[in-house]
């Protein structure tokens, strides 16, 4: 069925402002979930959460992932300071941009909306907690702490850099994608952090299954690609957000993996004497 173009701008426009609505009606009830996981979360679990994050703070941190994202994030001013990004950029909005890709980055984009995935992912870990108390978490509880715990710990780095980067959008001259620290803070897309986080989550959950750890892994990408149609951020930008979402859902994991660990070697002190304790732990 055709529609007229006076008929497709109604359709927009009625579009345009049901997501005005919705994002409102998000706005108000994303305090509440907040507020909901900080009241009604158990306290061991609650404890355990925020013990959680400290690890996973002091995993992101270190020094062999701070040394590894100073290499990618060198790639990235490489590129931003090259003609391929503007390139690249003028290609896609000139040959590929059309109105199914717009339409596909409308809906992609709203996985990168920080007012949307936040709390709902404290809110996941709030509801498992609160119903299987003193169990271990459920597959949705499980996302949502791993979900959680990547933004909180990535969420300076974030900030930082865009800031340090100063990078504007492609469509905010004189400086766009070169590198003007403090001028700017587009220079790290935070919408494909926040729409990557997710679904990286869940392929790392999947390390089993290569089918839904593929797709998981591809539609992390798509906040991204949306952003990049939109012509809100130049491809080295969206992929440096792609890249400390990875960056930050594996330090989570492998704060969880050490914890996992069937071995376990800690110091052993007393008033009289010190030494080494070995823990074996099965199931």
């Amino acid at each position: 069925m055709l529609f007229s173009n006076q008929e497709k701008l109604k359709f927009e426009r009625a579009e345009d402002v049901f997501r005005s609505l919705f994002m409102k009606k998000i706005e108000k009830f994303k305090i509440l979930i907040v507020v909901f996981y900080l009241n009604v979360v158990p306290v061991q679990a609650e404890e355990s959460f925020w013990m959680n994050v400290k690890s996973d703070y002091d995993e992101f941190y270190s020094t062999d992932r701070f040394i590894r994202m100073a290499y990618v994030f060198a790639g990235g001013a490489a590129l931003a300071h090259s003609d391929a990004d503007q390139n690249f950029q003028n290609d896609y909005q000139n040959n590929t941009r059309s109105s199914d890709t717009d339409d596909f980055s409308s809906t992609a984009k709203l996985f990168g909306e920080g007012k949307i995935l936040i709390p709902l992912s404290l809110m996941s870990v709030a509801i498992d907690d609160y119903l299987r108390e003193g169990q271990p978490r459920s597959a949705m509880g499980k996302w949502g702490a791993v979900t959680a715990r990547s933004y909180i710990s990535a969420a300076p780095a974030l900030l930082a850099t865009q800031r340090l980067t100063g990078a504007s959008r492609p469509s905010e001259p004189p400086y766009q994608s070169d590198w003007q620290p403090f001028n700017d803070s587009n220079g790290v897309s935070g919408h494909a952090f926040i729409g990557a986080v997710p679904f990286i989550s869940i392929a790392y959950m999947n390390e089993g299954n290569t089918f839904v750890q593929s797709m998981a892994y591809l539609a992390s990408t798509f906040t991204a690609i949306s952003r990049i149609n939109d012509d809100q951020h130049y491809l080295s930008q969206a992929v440096l957000g792609w890249y400390l979402a990875w960056e930050s859902v594996d330090a989570v994991n492998a704060v969880q993996a050490n914890k996992e660990k069937k071995i376990h070697i800690r110091p052993l002190a007393g008033v009289e004497s010190y030494g080494v304790q070995l823990v074996l732990q099965w199931n």
